[in-house]
């Protein structure tokens, strides 16, 4: 087996790049240590002296686990090996911080506010560095073995797929796919096995694809692997006692917003500002969804909103645009009904319609509803059974690959989909 060779400094440079301990160790050098060195040559200054506390050590401590949290996060929602995605960088090191300054505020601990700001804008600043390199000298580069050329076609182009037509490789690779059902000989076996005992991952090639689409498709057979979607009953107990975390913090800042919205929605329509509609739960239990109003109720139109509906309000618009319409669900989560992050809750006679067309469709019921989800931020809001369809192997990838990973990635593009008003009609 032949394999890229590179000059003494280049493959140094290029082992260290790709190596996340190397990554790691280098962020809590730079934003932790480096500062601390910095603070105690400047320790007599009066200047410093009002910004950092005497008592250091926890800030150390917090910003080391802070960076730690964010490192991992960012491996393991990463789509591929060597893959950072720079969109998630910012976010992930923005919630694993503030998941810190809490931490210490509950335990009222004192905060070194300079060193915490200065280890989270370094921390931002390498990691950042870090994927631009990668990006640059380590692209992603998938091998390809009984898989025909024509797999990586409608495949996102971010990487550069090689079909190997011997059992040997004369360059990096950052995985290898392979086709189960393609028939391999023993000289292409011994070479597979001996990827897998150098590091180098092997995937299925129904993997890979679901981690490069985010859908896990099905049909009309007994071929789908349902023990593999089965969702891990140990995270739905832990899940849920995060969603009742989430309730305890956001509700003290979602009633203010809930009240003023309800009067908004009262002074430009009459009736109840809160919308009620029976919804397919958990397991296919019914349950009542909350939402604030946004239509009136004097205009006539289809179970499901459309483009340019007319029966949305102005207020009903913007509260549709910033998903400020779904916050009465914090309610259905405090209930048990629905969770922060799982498959978005359709209305009875929706599911009763997509189960007559969509096969397996109520296999999406294996998991509590979410407020947001996977299909949510891809897709938006959709009505149409070859939508429902798609909508569907979006609700099957997060059912199978169902992780706090996966929620931490749902929850940082949720924001960003609220941002950018995505998908809402």
């Amino acid at each position: 087996m032949r394999f890229a060779h590179y000059h003494g400094r280049a493959r140094w440079f290029l082992r260290a790049l790709a190596s996340n301990r190397f990554v790691l160790g280098m962020a809590l050098l730079l934003a932790v240590i480096v500062p601390e060195l910095i603070h105690l040559t400047r320790v007599g200054s009066v200047y410093w002296a009002g910004l950092i506390t005497s008592q250091i050590e926890p800030t150390l401590i917090t910003s080391a686990a802070a960076i730690a949290l964010a490192h991992l996060s960012i491996q393991r929602i990463g789509v591929l090996p060597l893959v950072m995605a720079r969109s998630l960088i910012a976010p992930t090191l923005l919630v694993s911080f503030g998941a810190g300054l809490f931490a210490m505020y509950l335990a009222n601990l004192p905060v070194a506010r300079l060193h915490y700001a200065a280890a989270f804008m370094v921390a931002i600043g390498w990691y950042f560095g870090v994927a631009t390199l990668r990006r640059r000298h380590l692209p992603p580069v998938i091998g390809m073995i009984g898989v025909e050329p024509q797999f990586a076609q409608n495949l996102p182009g971010q990487v550069t797929w090689i079909l190997l037509s011997e059992p040997w490789l004369d360059r990096r690779v950052s995985a290898v796919v392979v086709d189960p059902h393609a028939e391999l000989s023993l000289e292409w076996s011994r070479f597979i096995t001996q990827l897998v005992l150098q590091g180098v991952p092997v995937y299925h090639r129904a993997h890979i694809e679901e981690g490069l689409t985010g859908k896990v498709r099905f049909s009309h057979h007994a071929d789908n692997d349902f023990g593999a979607l089965l969702p891990s009953l140990l995270y739905l107990r832990i899940k849920r006692v995060i969603d009742l975390l989430g309730v305890v913090v956001a509700l003290p800042l979602v009633l203010p917003l809930l009240f003023i919205a309800a009067i908004a929605i009262r002074l430009e329509s009459p009736g109840n500002p809160v919308f009620r509609q029976t919804r397919m739960g958990h397991r296919g239990q019914r349950f009542t969804c909350y939402k604030l109003r946004t239509m009136r109720h004097d205009v006539e139109g289809p179970a499901f909103t459309v483009d340019a509906d007319p029966r949305i309000t102005r207020v009903g618009k913007y509260l549709r645009k910033w998903r400020i319409d779904e916050l009465p669900q914090i309610f259905n989560v405090l209930r048990g009904e629905m969770s922060w992050i799982g498959p978005r809750p359709e209305a009875l006679s929706l599911a009763r319609n997509y189960a007559c067309h969509v096969p397996f469709y109520d296999y999406r019921h294996a998991v509590r509803p979410g407020i947001s989800g996977w299909a949510a931020v891809h897709q938006g809001n959709v009505a149409e059974v070859e939508a429902a369809t798609e909508k569907l192997e979006y609700d099957f990838y997060y059912i199978r690959y169902f992780s706090i990973w996966l929620d931490l990635l749902i929850l940082i593009k949720s924001i960003r989909t609220v941002w950018s008003g995505f998908g809402s009609k």
